[in-house]
């Protein structure tokens, strides 16, 4: 089959960042079985080596300037949208593909581009509910649920299927698109690159996460002040280490704090999570695609994962007591990082339960047959889909 894959950044492995998360995979597994073309959009950060990997990988690939997608206040579609429909319409006349993948949300209008099947990929469920303290942050919430309702009662009406990544999602989705055309496909997981080491420190608790977001700095913040000191009170000697690779400059006043250390712009966080005992979220909201692929990676690396309810809240797979330690609340989460500095037999139980899971249900290699085989649903003639 032919597919042209369409990004809102350039694809490149490996990558957090939720826009990158599926692309380079199904470059990498199906490129011997499909021919891909890719059109993305260009960010400052790419590496010369991601356009390089990028070439290798697909022909032909048309990279175009970044612009912004969506007016912040109209909510309508905005100069990269009528950049990369441009691009799509130029890559379609010449490699006329048999399945278009839009990956995000954002690119749903795309949709009504190219004339033939098109798969929307949503790195979250999209349209969720106002959140936010303070007025400002309460009104820009709620302008932000509007622009996403009618984002998706305007532009999902094209796409063939929706590709959600947890039951959660699915549900809220059926508001805007039928049930039958959504399909419930999780992120996965490169294990060869994340391999199991059982070689932390005990005592050492880790959490990565991109600081620059409200939510995950908010969980950081909560570590630091809360949660480690109550730790603390029976491991004197327990520490904290914040790892991330973007810039966590909102974050360092925290490696002030007795025990606690932040680490920034770092190339690979394996380092990091081999380090500790224990790696622990406390997110107080909803889990973007970014932060549960952080999480199955401590799952796949060996270092056992404490989480409260809304850390696990993408990962339908995933049962607290078998896989991780679940907690309701800061006091919850400080008992079960204890328990699992205390009791090595329990912690590296969880660990090796962890790492099965992601070994079973989470590597790429069979999260990309699931897409492969809606291409292959999507791709038939109108007459085999008859028979």
């Amino acid at each position: 089959m032919r597919i042209l894959l369409v990004c809102p950044a350039v694809p490149q492995p490996p990558s957090h960042g939720a826009s990158r998360l599926v692309a380079s995979p199904l470059l990498d597994h199906l490129g011997e079985r499909h021919a891909f073309a890719v059109v993305a959009a260009a960010a400052p950060g790419d590496s010369a080596a991601a356009h390089t990997w990028l070439a290798s990988a697909a022909a032909p690939v048309e990279i175009v300037p970044a612009h912004r997608m969506r007016h912040p206040l109209s909510g309508r579609p905005a100069e990269g949208l009528r950049v990369l429909a441009a691009a799509v319409r130029r890559a379609s006349a010449v490699f006329r593909p048999d399945v278009v993948h839009l990956e995000g949300a954002l690119l749903a209008p795309l949709a009504q581009v190219t004339g033939v099947p098109c798969v929307l990929v949503c790195h979250g469920a999209h349209v969720a509910g106002a959140r936010g303290s303070g007025r400002y942050k309460r009104l820009r919430a709620r302008l932000d649920e509007r622009h996403e309702s009618g984002w998706a009662r305007e532009w999902f009406g094209a796409v063939t299927a929706r590709v959600v990544e947890c039951e959660d999602d699915r549900r809220i989705s059926s508001a805007h698109v039928p049930l039958e055309q959504i399909e419930v496909i999780p992120g996965g997981l490169d294990i060869e690159r994340y391999a199991y080491r059982r070689i932390g420190h005990p005592s050492r608790l880790v959490f990565t996460g991109d600081v620059s977001s409200p939510s995950e700095l908010e969980a950081a913040h909560r570590l630091a002040t809360s949660i480690l000191p109550l730790v603390r009170t029976r491991v004197p000697r327990a520490e904290l280490l914040i790892a991330a690779t973007g810039d966590a400059e909102a974050a360092q006043s925290l490696g002030r704090l007795e025990g606690v250390r932040v680490e920034s712009r770092l190339g690979d966080l394996r380092p990091s999570v081999w380090s500790a005992g224990v790696y622990v979220s406390a997110l107080a909201g909803g889990s973007g695609a970014g932060h549960a692929s952080r999480l199955l990676e401590a799952f796949a690396l060996g270092t056992p994962v404490v989480a409260s309810a809304a850390s696990l809240a993408r990962l339908d797979d995933v049962v607290p007591g078998q896989h991780v330690l679940g907690a309701a609340d800061d006091a919850d989460l400080a008992d079960a990082v204890s328990l699992l500095i205390r009791e090595p037999i329990v912690a590296t139980t969880l660990a090796r339960n962890a790492r099965a899971l992601v070994e079973q249900c989470r590597t790429w290699r069979t999260i990309v047959r699931r897409y492969d085989d809606l291409y292959q649903r999507l791709g038939q003639p109108p007459m085999e889909k008859a028979a």
